[in-house]
């Protein structure tokens, strides 16, 4: 695995040590093996890991530099794209936040084996989190690859971003769409769209699109609303 995740980051021009390489050894390791009892992840076998999930994560780091940052993930699942962020900017400070307590304890266990001293976990949904004026816009990028619609995954991540952050969306090329679906939220909720970056892993046809929103003004309060809502009725 470390060989063929050395290769790929080599060709993508992200630059990778021996150190980050037996880090992310030891987390595939865990990850299939955690994952025949835990259902983490239905990316198993090892190049895809490596592409869908590895690369995927870091890839970020060809556009934007976070080190020294306060980054959150939000709805982390297995811990994509904050585990892998958190091994290449080692001098940045990361909060994965997730509603399901197995998949903390899972990142827990990760951030053990490979040392990562720069990772917190925190439970719960964002529809509540968000209120906790521990994290209500204090971070200076929030980060998301989770599985939902713009105009929702704005209303979830954005209160997180403190004025003058950055909210970064993991998307596909169904971005565009779900841009104009957006124009409600990005007004409701004080942001703009700084700008979109597509990107391709070199010898692959795995295409990422980055999404990057900054956070103009405080949110109104009533931001995000009760659980559910953002999902079921978007902005």
């Amino acid at each position: 695995m470390k060989q063929y995740l050395k290769k790929v980051a080599a060709d993508a021009e992200i630059p990778l040590t021996d150190l980050m390489l037996e880090k992310f050894q030891l987390f595939y390791e865990l990850l299939i093996e955690t994952n025949k009892s835990l259902n983490l992840t239905a990316i198993t076998e090892m190049k895809d890991v490596v592409l869908k999930h590895f690369i995927d994560s870091i890839s970020l780091s060809k556009f934007y530099d976070l080190s020294g940052c306060y980054v959150i993930d939000v709805g982390t699942g297995a811990g994509f794209p904050g585990i892998p962020l958190a091994i290449f900017y080692q001098d940045a400070e990361f909060v994965l936040m997730d509603s399901l307590n197995k998949r903390l304890q899972f990142i827990n266990q990760i951030t053990e084996k490979c040392n990562l001293s720069n990772i917190t976990t925190i439970h719960g949904r964002a529809e509540d989190i968000a209120h906790d004026s521990v994290y209500r816009e204090k971070f200076d990028y929030c980060v998301s690859r989770a599985v939902a619609s713009l105009p929702t995954l704005l209303e979830l991540c954005t209160p997180f971003v403190k004025v003058g952050g950055k909210f970064i969306s993991y998307k596909s090329e169904l971005l565009q769409e779900e841009l104009e679906q957006s124009k409600n939220a990005l007004k409701i909720l004080q942001c703009v769209l700084e700008k979109k970056q597509d990107y391709s892993i070199p010898n692959t046809n795995y295409y990422r699109v980055f999404a990057s929103f900054e956070k103009k003004k405080e949110l109104s309060k009533k931001y995000p609303r009760q659980a559910g809502k953002p999902k079921r009725n978007p902005l």
